[in-house]
């Protein structure tokens, strides 16, 4: 009877916490399903009980991670497809596709636009609700119609330029993010695109926020790429609110290229360039 109880106990424990967490008010619980890795894991809770069964369906955060978890390309569409479907959250603050090799080459963008963005009639309203977004994409075309939208309340974009069109989309989003203060431009290590196109041409508008809002840029894993120089360049050129650009690199074969950086102009007169 006493090695019974034992064993039975740390269950009837688990079980006591996680009936005094389900007594949580909404907000709350909301708050705890927004701090896991990833919204299969925020779905994986439904488990748990009654008061679990729907409230993933409001959770503002949506992360589809489509690099860590061994999934294929459709087990991982038919896995987004089904939870945008039955997501009822009335603000999306931050929206994630991370897209490995098995999906990075998903054809359905633009219908999971249309999902987020199910109550308004604009295709890439899809995600302008969110303030917080990190882009790879391996087709301009599937996720960013000639259109464009106005992503009127993000804040923080990173993107990664392990794609050949990925100053494109970059001068997309800037262009449509009037309020955009952080910046961060990546690169998986060791993975270089395949650009037929290294020049690239200035827009004829300077995008507003670099003229009102974008306080930080950080540019890691720099290699000193024509296009990534002229971005750069251009970015501190007219950044007239830029506080700190910060610029990494693994290789020191790209440490002349980095300080060459030095030297240009800045249109920000508190602008502090940062080398790592």
């Amino acid at each position: 009877m006493t090695s019974l109880c034992r064993i039975s106990h740390p269950f009837c424990s688990c079980r006591s916490v996680m009936d005094r967490i389900s007594q949580l008010p909404e907000h709350l619980l909301l708050r705890i399903l927004s701090l896991l890795p990833s919204t299969k894991d925020v779905v994986d809770t439904m488990v748990l009980s009654k008061r679990w069964q729907f409230l993933w369906t409001l959770v503002p955060r949506l992360v589809y991670d489509g690099i860590h978890q061994n999934t294929t390309k459709e087990t991982f569409s038919k896995f987004v497809d089904r939870s945008l479907l039955l997501h009822e959250a009335p603000v999306l603050d931050y929206l994630q596709f991370r897209l490995g090799w098995k999906s990075s080459d998903v054809d359905n963008i633009g219908v999971w636009a249309r999902a987020v963005s199910r109550h308004s009639g604009n295709i890439l309203s899809s995600i302008s609700p969110v303030r917080v977004l990190y882009l790879r994409l391996s087709s301009l075309e599937d996720a960013y119609p000639s259109s464009g939208c106005i992503f009127h309340r993000l804040v923080d974009f990173k993107l990664c330029r392990c794609e050949r069109q990925w100053l494109d989309l970059l001068m997309c989003v800037l262009r449509d993010s009037p309020k955009l203060r952080t910046l961060k431009l990546v690169q998986q290590y060791g993975y270089q695109a395949d650009d037929p196109n290294p020049c690239w041409s200035e827009p004829s508008l300077v995008p507003e926020c670099l003229l009102s809002s974008l306080e930080t840029l950080e540019c890691e894993s720099y290699e000193g790429t024509k296009k990534e120089k002229e971005v750069v360049e251009y970015i501190l050129r007219n950044g007239r609110c830029l506080r700190k650009v910060t610029i990494s690199s693994r290789s020191t074969d790209s440490n002349k290229k980095i300080k060459e950086l030095a030297l240009s102009f800045r249109s920000s007169p508190i602008c502090q360039v940062v080398f790592n």
